[in-house]
């Protein structure tokens, strides 16, 4: 039960993560990026297949 809990948070935190990332990244360029989608797509399954693997290793016995 524990651990369905801290992948739903780990999952939050990288929602939210890759948002600031995209948000930052319009800021900086000036304009809404053409495929935002897509790219919150990518920046966000790279953040969470690293981050579940680095928990699935913490987390085994």
């Amino acid at each position: 039960m524990m651990e369905i809990l801290i992948f739903t948070l780990n999952a939050i935190v990288i929602y939210l993560l890759a948002d600031w990332i995209i948000r930052e990244i319009e800021k900086r360029r000036g304009e809404v990026l053409k495929q935002r989608q897509v790219i919150f797509f990518v920046v966000f399954l790279a953040m969470a297949l690293i981050s579940f693997e680095v928990l699935q290793a913490l987390l085994a016995p």
